[in-house]
């Protein structure tokens, strides 16, 4: 489904759907959050199933062409939101951020979470991480979006760990 579909559906169809393609607490979101939650998931779901696709009979198995269309309308506004970073001036922030200090970083599905640094490896370049709820992450340094230096997280940063972006901001 793309988003102008979902868009078009009643919030009790969309928390109805959420759970088929993974997304779980649907109840909790508002219905901008809900499309957006849903596209992420179903883009992840899209990903993992090109990923495992076998091969049938030596010929390779492809997306539809509408689905193709889709998934890069997915992609390019999931671009469109996340700011490009540049790890050169970040570099310094992450390898001299003390234990304790907070950081906002991007899953593999593209979410953004925040938590502490509980450990680091500067040579293998990965941080240990652990949120609010005491899950641990141990990511690359190229997965950080932001260290925290400050006492606010900038608007950008904030809307990101919140789920929210510019198309759903204006709605």
């Amino acid at each position: 489904m793309n988003r102008e579909q979902l868009t078009n559906m009643k919030v009790d169809e969309l928390r109805k759907l959420a759970p088929t393609v993974g997304v779980k607490n649907a109840k909790k979101y508002k219905k901008a959050e809900l499309v957006e939650a849903i596209l992420r998931a179903s883009e992840s779901a899209e990903d993992s199933k090109e990923a495992s696709a076998p091969e049938k009979n030596g010929i390779e198995t492809t997306q539809s062409d509408e689905s193709k269309k889709d998934t890069a309308d997915i992609q390019e506004n999931v671009k469109a939101a996340v700011p490009e970073i540049n790890m050169e001036q970040k570099m310094q922030y992450i390898e001299n951020a003390p234990i304790g200090t907070l950081v906002a970083f991007r899953l593999p599905n593209g979410k953004v979470k925040s938590a502490k640094i509980i450990n680091r490896s500067n040579k293998q370049q990965k941080l240990k991480l652990e949120t609010s709820y005491g899950k641990q992450f141990i990511i690359p340094y190229t997965d950080v979006v932001w260290v925290r230096s400050t006492d606010k997280w900038p608007r950008g940063v904030y809307n990101q760990l919140k789920g929210i972006t510019e198309e759903t901001n204006g709605q």
